[in-house]
């Protein structure tokens, strides 16, 4: 769980926050490998990331999470993976 006033401040960082109802959606697109790695030579793949969760009083309840491949695949991620980014959220 997550404070929702934590999850908002992160526009301020490039995410997109969608509240509709009780339902949360935050967007991130990553950086190319290229860069991150400061070499536009190692990749040009962007990827998205979307988080889904739950208002429940002041705070949101994740549910889930996927990465959006360029092609249109999605790969999960297993909402305990988030922990160490969640750790960071909540000190916003």
């Amino acid at each position: 769980m997550v404070p929702l006033e934590k999850l908002e401040k992160l526009r301020n960082w490039g995410y997109d926050v969608v509240v509709k109802g009780r339902d949360v959606e935050l967007y991130f697109t990553t950086p190319t490998v290229g860069e991150a790695a400061s070499n536009p030579e190692v990749g040009s793949e962007r990827r998205r990331i979307v988080v889904r969760g739950v208002v429940e009083g002041d705070v949101v309840r994740l549910t889930d999470a996927y990465v959006e491949e360029e092609g249109g695949a999605r790969r999960r991620i297993d909402i305990r993976d988030l922990e160490l980014w969640l750790d960071y959220v909540k000190t916003l």
